[in-house]
This record gives C-alpha cells, sequence and structure tokens, in this order.
C-alpha cells in the first residue's frame, strides 16, 4: 500500500514544512479513511506524530485479548531486538491510570504518577527512555497505550505538540478499533476452518487406524510364528527387524488415535503452577545440554483448574521440548503462568529459536507434519486435542528470526 499524503514525505526522509495542526488532523483523518490493515494505520499514525511532534523513538502496543498483554503493534526509532518480548500488563497500574484518567502521562511533570506505576511498567520505561505516555481508547475500552521516548534534541515536549498528539488519538482509536475487529474476525474465520479441518483429519485417521490395525495384528503374529521357527541367524534378525517396524506402525496408530479421540479424561482440581514447575524441572536436564536458560513467572498463589493432570503434564512436556529443540545453539526459554480476568489463565511458552513461516504456521497441528529432522509431527496434534478436550484453546505465534511463542488457555476451576 502506498503512503498517504505528507505521510510520503516522510518515508522518503524529507521534512514537513511548517502546518496548522487543524490541517494535520484534517490530513490524518482522510487517510485513515482510506486504510484498512491494521500495520498500516498504526505506522501511519506513528509517523504523523513523529513528524509533527520531532519525536525520535515512538512505540505503539496494543491489546491482546489472548493474552491479557499490551504487546508491541509498531515502533519507530528503535532496534527491533530490543523491543523482542516487550509488553505491558493489562492488570497492572499504568493501564488501569491510562484507563481511569483517560489523560496522557507526562513523567518529568508528573513524577508522583510514576512513581505509583508497578516495578515491571517502570522497568520498561526506564529501559526504552519514554517521557510521555497516551491512552488509546474506543467506546471506553483501552486498547492500545502509545509511548514516546526524548524529544528529538533532548527538550521538553511544548504545550501545543503534547495537545497536537493528544488529538490525533480519539481518531487513531476507532481507525485501529475497526481494523483489529477486521483483523479477528479473519482470524476467527482461519481458527474455525482450522477446527473444521482437523476434526475432518480426525475422523479419516481414527477409521483408517482401525482398519490397519486388524491386518496388522496378524502380519505380527505371523511373523511371531515364523520367527520361532527359524533356525538361521540371518533370517531371525531380519524377522527381529519386521517385528520392530510393525510395532512402530502400532505407536503411530495409537497417537492417531489419540489425536482423534484422546483418552478418558479424569478430571480434578489440581495446581497449574505445581504441575509447570514440574514439567520445567523435567526438560531442565535438556535445556542445559542445548545451552539454553530457562526463565518462569509464575503467580504465587496455587492456580486451580479442573483437568486431568497427566494429559496437561504431556502438553506442556511436549511444548518445552519443542522450545528446548528449536534452540540448539543456546537461547532463552520463557515460561510464564497469568490469571486473566475472563476468568482462564494463560500459560505461555517463548523460545528464541529460529521461529516458524508464516505458510507453516497454520499447519503446526496438522498430523504428520513437522519442520523436525525426524519428527512423527503428531506432539502438537495430539496437544491440540488434550488442550480442546479441556475446554481450552491452543495458538503458535511466530515469525521467522523472532522466535516462537505458545499460548495455553485453560478454563479456572
Amino acid at each position: 500500500m502506498k503512503p498517504f499524503g505528507w505521510f510520503r514525505i516522510m518515508l522518503g526522509g524529507g521534512k514537513r514544512p511548517a502546518v496548522e495542526p487543524r490541517t494535520i488532523i484534517r490530513e490524518f483523518a482522510e487517510s485513515l479513511n482510506l486504510i484498512e490493515d491494521f500495520d498500516q494505520i498504526a505506522l501511519n499514525m506513528l509517523g504523523t506524530i513523529k513528524e509533527s511532534a520531532s519525536v525520535d523513538r515512538l512505540v505503539f502496543f496494543v491489546y491482546d485479548g489472548d493474552t491479557g498483554q499490551f504487546r508491541v503493534g509498531a515502533s519507530s526509532g528503535y532496534v527491533p531486538a530490543d523491543l523482542r518480548g516487550l509488553s505491558l500488563s493489562g492488570q497492572d497500574r499504568l493501564a488501569k491510570w491510562l484507563k481511569v484518567n483517560k489523560t496522557p502521562l507526562d513523567i518529568r511533570r508528573q513524577p508522583g504518577v510514576f512513581g505509583y506505576l508497578g516495578d515491571k511498567d517502570k522497568a520498561v520505561f526506564s529501559r526504552l527512555g519514554f517521557v510521555l505516555c497516551y491512552p488509546i481508547l474506543s467506546m471506553n475500552r483501552l486498547i492500545g497505550i502509545l509511548c514516546a521516548g526524548p524529544k528529538a534534541g533532548g527538550g521538553p515536549y511544548s504545550a501545543e505538540e503534547t495537545a497536537l498528539i493528544d488529538s490525533l488519538m480519539p481518531q487513531a482509536g476507532i481507525a485501529l478499533e475497526n481494523a483489529l475487529l477486521y483483523k479477528e474476525q479473519r482470524e476467527r474465520f482461519r481458527r474455525m476452518l482450522r477446527a473444521d479441518r482437523l476434526a475432518t483429519i480426525g475422523e479419516l485417521a481414527a477409521g483408517a487406524a482401525h482398519e490397519i490395525r486388524n491386518p496388522l495384528t496378524s502380519i505380527r503374529s505371523s511373523l511371531q510364528f515364523l520367527e520361532s521357527r527359524s533356525r538361521e541367524e540371518t533370517e531371525k534378525k531380519l524377522l527381529g527387524v519386521a517385528l520392530r517396524e510393525t510395532d512402530r506402525i502400532d505407536e503411530i496408530l495409537a497417537a492417531l488415535l489419540s489425536f482423534s479421540r484422546p483418552s478418558e479424561i479424569h478430571k480434578e482440581p489440581c495446581d497449574l503452577v505445581a504441575l509447570l514447575e514440574e514439567s520445567v524441572a523435567l526438560v531442565s536436564i535438556q535445556a542445559k545440554a542445548a545451552g539454553a536458560e530457562i526463565r518462569t513467572s509464575f503467580p504465587a498463589a496455587p492456580v486451580v483448574v479442573n483437568a486431568d493432570a497427566s494429559q496437561l503434564k504431556q502438553v506442556f512436556l511436549n511444548v518445552l521440548l519443542n522450545a528446548v529443540q528449536a534452540m540448539a545453539g543456546g537461547g532463552t526459554l520463557t515460561v510464564e503462568d497469568v490469571v486473566l480476568e475472563s476468568g482462564k489463565t494463560l500459560v505461555r511458552v517463548s523460545d528464541t529459536g529460529p521461529g516458524i513461516s508464516e505458510e507453516d504456521l497454520d499447519k503446526v497441528f496438522d498430523p504428520f507434519f513437522t519442520t523436525k529432522k525426524g519428527g512423527t509431527g503428531l506432539g502438537l496434534s495430539i496437544c491440540y486435542a488434550i488442550v480442546k478436550a479441556h475446554g481450552g484453546d491452543i495458538e503458535l505465534r511466530s515469525r521467522l528470526g523472532e522466535g516462537t511463542t505458545v499460548l495455553v488457555t485453560l478454563p479456572l476451576s
């Protein structure tokens, strides 16, 4: 998509001549009417602010309902590596203050408010040098947070500049909300198609597995009989190999059945935090051997879910081992659990591995699809079936060169 209006000058490196604030606001509003892509709207907003207020560095955080966090949606002036994994909590003091007050936060002029913020928010502000923070609201919902670094040259922002930025936020909020709704609708449709596809594959897999198992049992019995009657060493070795291969086929069929029809679930209240700690401990040796550092962040109090503990442990072990194996050259594995306001809990497992291409991302839950050498491609398929059987959801987010994040959402007990 081509840039609009004077935004074309900014992208080309030119400088915008002095223009009345009303003109800037009008041009910005006109440009929003021509864009429906969320990312393009966010970049347009940053470009307008950066040029009109002489801002060097900007970060736009967008609310992610799946994680309850404000994640980086767009940025300008920062090295992408510095923003990797960066987020602001939707339940911490900054978000609550912005939602209640509906006014920008100027750290230099409001040190008392900055002192009120939580330690995580303060750490993000100090690390990236934010001095201004604007709420982006739509329908009385905080859908985004815009943070600005120091003004070019280091001087303070004038009242006119802060007022101009503030006047752009309502229009940006409405445009971003509409784009988000459109984007979420597409995502729901994509998930629905995937669920239908996996359900169809599951039915086919179950039928095929049953049909194959019957003749496989006869083949195995015949091989065992021949092995017991064989007197030649070469024959016995070949028959032994054939028996092991039939056992391997049987294991694959059992995995297919686990995907299509998970084993009976015996639910009971269990502490998800304790379950995650056990799973992390079990993969710690493999992580150490791969040179991967494990970081965890769990609530101090138990997080109780009504679930089959052994099946959930199978899910988390599979996800954690995949992450460790993706970082053969070392990296960081982050495991977090947060309680969401929606009455659910979210487990987030992130690695700093090579990531997954967009083309492959929608296939990761398909049986037999794998990018791992020697893998069967059934691990994540079974994880998907188990999580769905628990009334939860599992999602992968990844980009090449930016690592992978697995999100597992479960209802609280």
